[in-house]
């Protein structure tokens, strides 16, 4: 009886070997050894020539198939594939003057010598690569009054800005970083007018030059909406100026120049709003600072054109990115 039991199990043994045999085109395969199927597909495929390399466009996805990318590894697919930004913001200034060895600031005589309201308008666009341009213009217009020594001043206090840069746009690391550059107008005025003298006091300056900038947006890895931004600014500009008193009427300055530095750092936060737009609001601290050009020194009496000014300030931005 055990002697049959064997040659059954032998024989069952046989058939089952020779029937895995001939479902894998012949290979022996045991039956005590797990199939790898790996191994049998490479075996039956179809033979792949790559003498001539794999098709690089084949692998390179669209800005369309880019899926977005948390905070901590990088980008969104917005920011890959490029698009168009724009915002506005309100900046609250405080102008100084340099003050004369003979007399104080002609700002001082007025409430200009305050924070006050100014804006700026941006908007720009740029391609997968982060090739683009922006277009910036910001204006101060304040007129305020005061009293200094028993006379009554009314002061008006003017800048005006146009940018229109070129701007290039990379990352790296946490970093977000944008060079621009291109050509600004610039457009200054100030004017004084005192209740003891009949007649106003002009200066004004219109010059146009170069711009470059650099701006800088760092994320943050453990706060996912919040972000840290700054920027830097430096114009070169060149025009004519004008410096009319009460008592010297014509005062033409030709080929005159001047120079502006502008610098801001604050905190900024991004929210994706849907559609593929991101939307984004910030503060930040601002400084700027006009050499030559127009000035608001006083010295003695008259008024002189020829000092730097400066602004300092806090501002307020809201936009959209898409």
């Amino acid at each position: 009886m055990n002697q049959m039991q064997g040659s059954l199990k032998w024989a069952a043994w046989s058939f089952a070997t020779v029937a895995c045999s001939l479902a894998f085109g012949g290979e022996q395969v045991s039956l005590w050894e797990p199939v790898d199927p790996f191994r049998v597909a490479m075996a039956t495929a179809d033979p792949v020539d790559l003498a001539d390399g794999p098709d690089p466009e084949a692998y390179r996805p669209s800005c369309v198939e880019l899926p977005a990318v948390s905070v901590a590894s990088g980008c969104t697919a917005v920011e890959s594939c490029g698009g168009f930004t724009g915002g506005a913001e309100v900046i609250f200034f405080k102008p100084f003057g340099e003050a004369s060895q003979t007399g104080q600031q002609v700002i001082a005589f007025s409430n200009a010598d305050s924070f006050l309201p100014a804006w700026r308008l941006w908007g720009g666009w740029s391609d997968a690569e982060g090739l683009g341009f922006r277009v910036r213009w910001w204006q101060y217009d304040q007129f305020s009054t005061g009293t200094n020594l028993g006379v009554d001043f009314t002061s008006r206090l003017i800048f005006q800005k146009l940018d229109v840069e070129a701007t290039q746009r990379v990352q790296y690391r946490s970093w977000d970083i944008l060079y621009s550059g291109g050509v600004t107008w610039i457009g200054n005025e100030m004017a004084l007018d005192a209740s003891n003298v009949v007649g106003t006091d002009r200066w004004r300056l219109d010059a146009a030059g170069v711009t470059v900038g650099l701006q800088g947006i760092r994320r943050s890895h453990r706060f996912e909406h919040w972000r840290l931004q700054g920027s830097s600014q430096f114009s070169g500009v060149f025009g004519n100026g004008i410096a009319q008193t009460v008592a010297d009427p014509i005062g033409d300055q030709p080929s005159s120049m001047g120079a502006i530095l502008e610098f801001s750092v604050g905190p900024r936060w991004e929210r994706s709003i849907g559609g593929g737009a991101t939307a984004f609001a910030g503060g930040n601290a601002e400084a700027q600072y006009w050499m030559t050009g127009l000035g608001a020194v006083e010295d003695g009496v008259t008024p002189d054109g020829q000092g730097p000014l400066g602004l300092v300030g806090l501002s307020f931005n809201v936009g959209i990115r898409r």
